[in-house]
């Protein structure tokens, strides 16, 4: 029978190896490019300043060190501080990147929490290198925001009426947990050992102590109308928001994306359940981080900027107006608005209006006579309605009406809402009446694969779908190092042809 030498790998038999830790990084990959552009092109001195160890105190590890491990951890997917300090013992890469500093998981914590500010003036500089590599073509861009959950308790969310009840329910439990402890402990029952009880006790003052302490400093936070939105113990600066799995507790990350490569040219995170109320701010910065990043619209051209229904609103389109920048922003009802044999629906603006008798008239010339004034998601308009027998037998119903049918007529009458952006001078008239037509309805169909693609590939790609602190600075900081990473990966073709290695 044959004799075969036997390995000792499955039992974990280490080895010693002589390592070169710079032929690690091999030219042509992203971490080669990483380690060269960090403290090169991208300059990281603005981090010095907050190191006063000059003439006391030991030395510290270098911003530059810190920066291209983070950012190295974040573009593989690993978000935690205490597995990016593993990456930095346990992966050649890593250690590669870092000169074989290893650092402990407070150390890059701590960084992190200290400089969000500053990560802004990183984005700035890795968008300028985006500029000088040719990847922005600074004319059409697309803007949308992405539902992140926090380091918040969805659970400490509540107005000041619902967590002043919270604080009465925890003191309950503390109260009854107490009488129960005593009462098995007088009958010699005592099935919970001293350990548990006092870690339960524990518990339940850190809760009580945290929601007193809140309530005792809480200022309401106020809706548009303003009634009282729920605040949150944990992160008061977070919101609680709707998303595709449910309420979260955390910040929209909001981005804004160039057309020709997908390059984020802004991106910040805010604390509300809707970003379209941030458009303005959105623009400004958007404007200003170009400027900044010497990035020019083409001669003669506005830059475009295109978003969902979300930031469809007639002081949005004012704002955009003002700032010189083309909006494409369609309203809610944009996709509703083709009948059935895919002619364009009517409007409220098809309808004339006799001012005498306060009703409208339709394309058919029957009335629609006033019923009420409403307030629909927080905007107050007049109910204008027809008769249910005049549009039975109407013959534009395929146009007008989307209620149900019984034996093929529609039973339910055309109603129309009146707005103060129903005025036919209005920006939101005029945006329906731009989208209404052929070109700009081609235009705004590029808007999902310019904005999309780059939250796929944060969220989904890298796995950088959670945010990991609180407020709204600190997490306006990380936001934008998830970004510089997208960033970064999309310049890696751009570098490798520039030092031939592609």
């Amino acid at each position: 029978m044959a004799r075969y030498k036997n390995s000792d790998i499955e039992e974990g038999q280490s080895i010693f190896l002589t390592v070169n830790l710079k032929e690690q990084l091999l030219l042509g990959t992203f971490e080669y490019m990483l380690n060269d552009l960090v403290g090169r092109k991208i300059d990281v001195s603005t981090f010095d300043e907050n190191y006063k160890n000059d003439k006391t105190g030991s030395k510290a590890i270098p911003p530059e060190v810190l920066i291209k491990l983070i950012i190295y951890g974040y573009y593989k997917g690993i978000k935690s501080s205490r597995k990016i300090s593993d990456l930095s013992k346990e992966n050649v890469i890593a250690k590669a990147l870092t000169g074989d500093m290893e650092m402990h998981w407070t150390t890059i914590a701590d960084f992190i929490t200290r400089n969000s500010e500053k990560f802004k003036e990183i984005f700035i500089e890795v968008l300028a290198y985006c500029a000088e590599l040719n990847l922005i073509g600074g004319e059409t861009f697309a803007g949308d925001g992405r539902r992140m959950s926090s380091n918040a308790s969805l659970d400490m969310s509540g107005t000041k009426e619902e967590l002043q009840k919270r604080l009465l329910m925890y003191k309950k439990m503390a109260d009854k947990h107490v009488a129960k402890h005593m009462k098995r402990d007088v009958l010699g029952e005592l099935r919970e050992d001293k350990r548990n009880y006092e870690k339960r006790q524990k518990h339940l003052k850190r809760q009580i102590d945290k929601i007193s302490d809140f309530l005792d400093s809480m200022k309401t936070k106020e809706g548009k109308n303003a009634e009282e939105i729920k605040s949150n113990v944990t992160d008061n600066e977070s919101a609680m928001i709707y998303s595709s799995k449910g309420f979260i507790q955390g910040y929209i990350g909001l981005a804004v994306a160039d057309k020709k490569n997908q390059i984020i040219v802004n991106a910040q995170a805010v604390g509300t359940a809707n970003e379209g109320e941030h458009l303005p701010e959105l623009i400004d910065n958007t404007l200003s981080n170009l400027k900044e990043a010497g990035v020019q619209a083409p001669e003669g051209k506005k830059p475009v900027f295109m978003g969902d229904a979300n930031y469809f609103s007639e002081e949005n389109l004012r704002a955009c107006e003002e700032r010189g920048v083309e909006a494409v922003i369609p309203d809610s009802q944009y996709n509703r608005r083709l009948g059935g044999n895919k002619e364009r629906r009517f409007e409220a603006g098809d309808f004339t209006y006799d001012k005498e008798g306060d009703y409208y008239i339709c394309p058919y010339g029957k009335r629609l006579e006033y019923k009420r004034t409403e307030v629909l998601v927080g905007t107050e308009g007049k109910i204008y309605e027809a008769s249910a027998k005049d549009c039975g037998s109407c013959l534009f119903q395929d146009r007008c009406l989307r209620a149900k049918k019984h034996r093929g007529r529609n039973t339910r009458p055309r109603k129309i809402m009146i707005t103060k952006s129903s005025n036919p001078n209005s920006y939101c008239v005029k945006m329906r009446k731009k989208l209404a037509s052929e070109e700009y309805q081609n235009k705004y169909a590029h808007r999902i694969q310019i904005i999309e693609p780059v939250f796929a590939n944060i969220t989904h790609c890298k796995g950088l779908d959670r945010l990991t602190l609180r407020g709204r600075q600190k997490v306006n900081g990380q936001w934008n190092l998830y970004c510089i990473v997208h960033n970064l990966g999309k310049c890696l073709n751009g570098y490798n042809k520039k030092r031939k290695a592609a």
